[in-house]
């Protein structure tokens, strides 16, 4: 993978990580927690809790973006190990 575009794709990545990140745990609990007062609510998703499978979704999300980063931006080519970079 060329450098410009492996820079590209570990920008990209960075920005969706730091929205997954922030989602998770910040704003996005306010858009799937149930109101407890209204009679419709659903308290859980697949048996877990509606809140704690919203986390695990994102920390899934994170980890896919972990691995894509790993296989594509973090992984170095035989003649960037030659020059000493």
């Amino acid at each position: 993978m060329p450098h410009r575009s492996r820079k590209t794709l570990g920008i990209i990545l960075t920005v969706v990580l730091l929205v997954t990140m922030f989602m998770g745990v910040g704003p996005g609990l306010r858009l799937i927690n149930p109101d407890p007062q209204r009679p419709g609510s659903a308290f859980s998703l697949f048996g877990l809790p509606t809140v704690y499978a919203w986390g695990l979704l994102w920390y899934a999300v994170q980890l896919i973006i972990i691995l894509v980063a790993c296989f594509t931006v973090w992984r170095t080519d035989g003649d960037e190990n030659a020059r000493g970079d």
